[in-house]
């Protein structure tokens, strides 16, 4: 499964590893250049990274962790990468029965470390909320809506129960895929997971908010708390009174976020 490719990659500083890392060699050789190979297209990311899309003849994902700070290769030698961090966190998702993207091939050139993931057919949630859940809602849409939140509650509420906190829980980190066979949530951005024997509250609060930052009307308050309950009938950590008083918490963090975005809107402030 892992092993160096080609000896021109080898020769170039490129070393690339994987099951499939010839398919990606001269790709991942033209992204390192700032050349888009024939098919792919850049996408927009956070200043941390730049991603980069092939649609065809399969959908992949080209993933580079750039450096966040002087400090980043100093911290790398004692937690390792983050493409590593990446990649090992994805695994341990993945053998506890979670959906996370399968890594095609991942390696590095000096400094600079990236990996190809395979792409999903999947809307990011916060894309999917605004685009299905806009009222008004026909009966079906709306029974349809109530379901995929109390499934998602369930899967928050697994996650939470393995000792998996996601380190960047927001919205469009959860990928939604509808198939015939029915709805599954994909997690990525895995690098800043943690594994506990038991998760700290503020962290669980904090993946509690992330999650639930989308504005009204396309969730309410019924929705949120349907969310919460198929969460705490999942991880059933806490006591009746440790719910209710998680859940107040967690419902004026968020209200205090979005009313914190809300105002930086009417100023004219671009968020990132």
């Amino acid at each position: 499964m892992r092993g160096l490719v080609n000896s021109k990659a080898s020769n170039i500083g490129i070393s690339i590893f994987g099951s499939r890392s010839g398919e990606y060699t001269h790709e991942v050789q033209s992204l390192l250049c700032d050349e888009l190979p024939k098919g792919w297209e850049w996408v927009n990311s956070s200043s941390n990274t730049r991603v980069a899309r092939c649609l065809k003849p399969f959908t992949a994902y080209y993933k580079e962790f750039l450096s966040r700070s002087c400090f980043e290769s100093f911290k790398s030698l004692f937690r390792g990468s983050r493409c590593r961090r990446a990649r090992v966190h994805g695994e341990i998702l993945r053998q506890k029965g979670f959906h996370s993207p399968a890594i095609l091939c991942w390696g590095k050139k000096g400094r600079r470390h990236f990996m190809v993931t395979e792409g999903i057919r999947a809307l990011g949630l916060f894309d999917f909320i605004t685009k299905n859940w806009a009222p008004p809602l026909a009966k079906e849409q709306l029974h349809s809506k109530r379901r995929i939140i109390e499934q998602l509650g369930g899967e928050i509420g697994r996650l939470h129960k393995e000792g998996i906190c996601h380190g960047d829980l927001r919205l469009n980190n959860i990928l939604v895929q509808q198939t015939e066979e029915g709805t599954y949530f994909y997690f990525i951005d895995n690098e800043k997971n943690h594994c506990f024997t038991k998760i700290p509250k503020r962290l669980i609060k904090k993946n509690l908010v992330q999650v639930n930052m989308i504005f009204p009307p396309h969730v309410t308050l019924q929705d949120r708390l349907r969310f919460f309950r198929a969460y705490s009938s999942t991880y059933t950590r806490f006591s009746f009174e440790e719910q209710r008083a998680l859940m107040r918490k967690v419902h004026w963090l968020t209200l205090r976020r979005l009313r914190t975005i809300t105002a930086r809107l009417k100023n004219g402030n671009v968020l990132t």
